[in-house]
């Protein structure tokens, strides 16, 4: 049976290209930020406790939901976020009150990350932000750092999931040998791009480039640290576009300053936002991006309207797809 009247509050307004639609259908929608606004600052426990007071529906982005936000808003009934990750949300606490949660994994999301995982294999590889630096300071030619092939190289994916996956199908014109480390075996991987499975040391011995794709739980928090850095070549490089925490901040930062790994990739950090004074920032040896490796203008609309789809069926009393916290 479905519901004659729902609010959805929807945090962000970059997901409002599929939603008006709720307010056709005679529902309410509230936006937590002006349209207008680019902003990403996080909102404060006590701004989100106002705006989820009487929400149905939390179309949330890159929010923290607690237990106590949770255990105030009596009428929520389902969080959902336009993208893949959902380690903001509390989701052991919402499955204690009663609160659905999705994400939405959309083919989009997924190239996107992976684009921006090969981008940064080929910019550092490529020593393209170094040779950059030197012409614009006015020295044509004066660069003696030569970059390098990927073509051929040994590439190791921690998380063979949508996102790792798509990087093994992006690297076949490379001719790379693709190792990869997942919780599961797929032939299926195998068959189609050559992958091996193999142990996390052996990918992390054996690899030119370590990519990480794995979501943030407790398990994987701090999954690459000092123990696995050391584990790499000297001629190494890690990327990072899953989540900051995956990587132990700390130990990276003293494996590029000590130059035990070559390079790094990174689109994650440990803290978000990160400030400018980050001392990873300091280093000639990272190429970083702020999390913006899933949207793009592209990407955008479809998220939206897969959020959409799964609220709609909140409204209508069906079951949501996607959930990941059983209620």
């Amino acid at each position: 049976m479905g519901y004659t009247h729902m609010k959805v509050i929807a945090t962000r307004p970059s997901n409002l290209e599929a939603l008006d639609r709720i307010k056709e259908a005679g529902h309410e929608l509230v936006v937590g930020r002006d349209p207008g606004s680019l902003s990403r600052e996080p909102f404060t426990e006590g701004e989100l406790m106002e705006l989820a007071k009487d929400a149905d529906v939390l179309l949330v982005g890159q929010d923290l939901m607690t237990r106590p936000l949770m255990e105030q808003a009596t009428k929520l009934k389902l969080i959902i976020v336009p993208f893949i990750g959902t380690d903001k949300i509390d989701k052991e606490s919402a499955t204690d009150v009663g609160v659905m949660v999705a994400n939405s994994p959309t083919p989009e999301n997924f190239l996107s990350v992976a684009e921006v995982t090969i981008a940064q294999m080929l910019n550092l590889v490529k020593q393209t932000k170094h040779k950059e630096s030197e012409l614009r300071a006015g020295r044509w030619g004066a660069s003696v750092v030569r970059g390098g092939y990927l073509f051929g190289k040994t590439v190791g994916i921690i998380g063979a999931g949508y996102i790792g996956s798509t990087v093994m199908k992006l690297l076949q014109g490379f001719d790379c040998t693709i190792l990869y480390h997942d919780v599961l075996e797929k032939p299926e991987l195998e068959e189609k791009y050559g992958a091996k499975r193999a142990s996390l040391d052996e990918i992390l011995s054996e690899a030119d480039i370590v990519t990480v794709h794995v979501p943030l739980l407790d398990s994987t928090r701090h999954f690459i640290g000092r123990r696995e850095l050391a584990l790499m070549k000297p001629s190494a490089i890690l990327i990072n576009t899953s989540r900051g925490p995956t990587v132990d901040q700390a130990a990276l930062l003293e494996a590029l300053k000590e130059h035990k790994i070559w390079g790094a990739g990174l689109d994650v950090f440990e803290e978000e936002p990160a400030s400018g004074d980050n001392p990873l920032f300091a280093l000639d040896n990272i190429v970083v991006s702020g999390h913006v490796a899933g949207p793009t203008r592209e990407s955008f609309p479809r998220r939206a309207e897969f959020a959409f789809a799964n609220i709609r069926r909140a409204i209508n009393g069906e079951e949501a797809i996607n959930i990941v916290t059983a209620t």
